[in-house]
């Protein structure tokens, strides 16, 4: 799966308006030691919340920030898609090789989407391989503040243990905004 992984880096396919206020971020560290961030107190796990920390951004600009997991050079981005009325939350692996977001099949089954609802399309691979999907499109996605209507997507087999995140988010998505991954804070920064 690694290899699929990989490969996937380089993967070419074929075929608000918000409100200024006070808002709070929670940090915790998890048992493998990656710092994760959230906007929300209910979503720090039960174990992790005494030891939590809290801080208060003002002006709006909690709105810029999306918190991220690191795992060593792998960032692990929260994404919540709508298809047909659906909406399902994900981790999405952060992928500036992929021209496309690529979902994995738990994703798309989770979501409603089968293989009549799109087109097959075959994907150029980093290794010059070629690899079967499904192209469709979903609502929209969005990253923290920032949401895209009618998102293209493409369904990818996968082969192999769980990753640990359900796809990839390619440019199709973040060629549309501006960011900058803060690594050491574990956010993604909006501009």
């Amino acid at each position: 799966m690694s290899r699929i992984v990989g490969m996937l880096v380089l993967m070419v396919i074929v075929c608000g308006v918000s409100q200024p206020g006070w808002s709070d971020l929670f940090q915790y560290t998890d048992r493998d030691g990656t710092i994760v961030i959230v906007d929300d107190e209910s979503k720090v796990p039960a174990k992790y919340r005494k030891k939590s920390q809290a801080g208060r951004t003002a002006g709006g600009s909690a709105e810029r920030y999306t918190g991220v997991t690191v795992r060593g050079n792998k960032v692990i981005v929260p994404v919540t898609f709508s298809y047909r009325g659906t909406l399902v939350q994900a981790r999405m692996l952060l992928d500036t090789g992929a021209s496309l977001t690529a979902i994995f099949p738990g994703l798309a089954n989770r979501m409603g989407i089968r293989p009549e609802h799109g087109e097959r399309a075959v994907g150029r691979i980093a290794d010059g391989s070629f690899i079967e999907a499904i192209h469709t499109r979903v609502e929209y996605m969005q990253v923290g503040p920032k949401v895209q209507q009618n998102s293209e997507v493409v369904v990818l087999k996968q082969e192999g243990p769980a990753m640990g995140f359900d796809g990839l988010l390619g440019m199709s998505f973040l060629g549309d905004f501006r960011y900058h991954v803060d690594l050491r804070n574990s956010t993604i920064e909006w501009q």
